[in-house]
């Protein structure tokens, strides 16, 4: 009997590369084997939502999203609030998987945290990880909003019916700057590793790097492009959200 696919979302970071002709890269991650979703392979941060991404304590975090923008990107979703709760798993799955949060400072500038935020920040994902907090209640303790419009959503797939558990997962695309370093400690993937899609395609061919289903399809639909900006306006122009 057919299982009905759990909602993710997944969140593509690109860069491009200094120097004329090079193409942009992607962060792919590894996911330690226990983790449940797409595992044991090479993929982007992602995971499955959560009800915590949709109640109004997260919600209020996207100043630059609004729910009902969100539906209107995601009209087969079934409220405003959830549609809007896949921009808020995708960032709070980076952060935990890749250690990238992309946020920003209340007058809408982009967070580049300091050494005084890093150690916040160690601290509170011990208790998050704990269950002492939540990924709201710690951005609301930081006083910082998820940079939510940085992302555009942009594909929407589902995982095999094999492994279970299946992921109905929507797919991001937001573009960082080069030399943008990862916070401390990784936790939930055991190596990151930035490629070009070109490159990472010619290794998954060969049989050098492993990667899951949608993550090779994401990789042939980035391809083509020679920058993260030509990427991310081609698909600001689309309508509706590509089919994996």
């Amino acid at each position: 009997m057919a299982t009905t696919p759990q909602d993710a979302a997944m969140l593509v970071l690109m860069r491009d590369q200094p120097g004329a002709g090079t193409k942009p890269e992607v962060l792919l991650v590894k996911r330690r084997s226990d983790r449940g979703f797409e595992t044991g392979a090479y993929s982007f941060p992602g995971g499955a939502l959560e009800r915590i991404d949709y109640l109004p304590v997260a919600l209020a975090l996207s100043p630059g999203v609004t729910a009902e923008e969100a539906a209107l990107r995601m009209p087969d979703v079934e409220s405003s609030s959830r549609a809007l709760g896949f921009w808020i798993a995708a960032l709070r799955q980076t952060f935990a998987e890749a250690d990238f949060l992309l946020a920003r400072y209340g007058d809408g500038t982009l967070w580049e945290p300091s050494a005084n935020d890093l150690r916040t920040l160690v601290w509170q994902r011990r208790s998050w990880q704990k269950g002492d907090t939540n990924f709201p209640n710690m951005m609301h303790e930081l006083e910082r909003w998820l940079a939510t419009d940085l992302l555009v959503y942009f594909a929407h797939g589902l995982t095999p019916e094999t492994p279970s558990p299946r992921f109905s997962t929507r797919c991001f695309l937001a573009r960082v700057p080069f030399r943008v370093s990862p916070l401390p400690e990784t936790s939930l993937a055991v190596d990151q590793l930035w490629v070009t899609a070109e490159e990472a395609l010619r290794r998954h061919a060969s049989g050098e790097l492993q990667t899951t289903a949608i993550t090779a399809k994401i990789l042939q639909l980035l391809e083509p492009f020679s920058t993260a900006e030509s990427a991310i306006n081609h698909h600001l122009r689309l309508q509706s959200a590509e089919a994996l």
